[in-house]
C-alpha cells in the first residue's frame, strides 16, 4: 500500500505518524507561570539533538486552537524541566495529561512532589528517576505546532541508576516508559546488546 499524506485528513496523518515512530520517549515537562502556578504535562514528540551543548527538544501542538499551558509558560519564563517517566510513575504521568484549566497544579492532581530546580525556577518531579533542567534556546514554529528547543543546564539522576565509572545510566534499573499509539504504551524491559562493526566504536 502507498499512502500520500497530502490526500489524508489531518487526524489520519496524525495516526500514521504516531503509529510509525514507535516507541517514543516521553518528555514529562514541568514549568511554572509568572504567578507561581506549577504545570506538568507529558509530550511524546521528544528527542535529543546534540550533546555539545546538551540540547533536547519537544513539540507542543495547540489544543482547540490555543497554546497549551506548557508552551505559554516556557515562552514567558524561558525555562523548563524535562522529567523522565518510568514504569512506577505511569499512572501519575497519565493523570497529568488531562485537560485542566491553567490555575490547576498537575503536581497536586497526580500526587507528586514538586521540588525546586538548582538553576531554573521551574520545579522538577522528585519521584522521577531523571530530571533535566533546561533553559530555552528557541521556539521554532512547524505548521501549527511549536518545536521547543532547550539546553540542559543541570541533571538530577537517581543514585542507583548512574554508574560513575562508565558515565552511563543503567537501562535495566531505569525502566523508562515508551509511548505507542492511541492508549498504548510500552515497557522497556527486553534489552539486548549489539555492537557496531568497528573496533573503535565507543557509543
Amino acid at each position: 500500500m502507498q499512502i500520500d499524506p497530502q490526500t489524508l485528513a489531518s487526524t489520519a496523518v496524525y495516526k500514521l505518524v504516531i503509529s510509525s515512530v514507535v516507541p517514543r520517549p516521553i518528555a514529562w515537562v514541568s514549568t511554572v507561570d509568572a504567578a507561581g502556578v506549577n504545570n506538568l504535562a507529558p509530550f511524546s514528540y521528544f528527542m535529543a539533538i546534540t550533546h555539545a551543548p546538551p540540547t533536547i527538544a519537544f513539540s507542543s501542538s495547540p489544543r482547540d486552537g490555543e497554546k497549551k499551558d506548557t508552551l505559554r509558560n516556557v515562552e514567558a519564563m524561558g525555562e523548563f524541566v524535562v522529567n523522565i517517566c518510568d514504569d512506577d510513575r505511569a499512572e501519575q504521568m497519565n493523570l497529568s495529561s488531562g485537560e485542566y484549566p491553567p490555575a490547576v497544579d498537575e503536581f497536586a492532581v497526580a500526587r507528586l512532589t514538586a521540588v525546586p530546580g538548582v538553576k531554573v525556577k521551574a520545579p522538577r518531579v522528585l519521584e522521577a528517576p531523571i530530571n533535566m533542567e533546561c533553559r530555552l534556546v528557541r521556539v521554532v514554529p512547524v505548521g501549527p505546532a511549536s518545536l521547543v528547543i532547550g539546553e540542559v543546564v543541570q541533571w538530577h539522576v537517581r543514585d542507583d541508576i548512574y554508574d560513575p565509572a562508565t558515565g552511563r545510566l543503567d537501562m535495566h534499573k531505569l525502566k523508562p516508559l515508551g509511548r505507542l499509539t492511541g492508549n498504548l504504551y510500552s515497557h522497556i524491559h527486553d534489552i539486548f546488546e549489539m555492537k557496531r562493526p568497528s573496533p573503535d566504536y565507543r557509543g
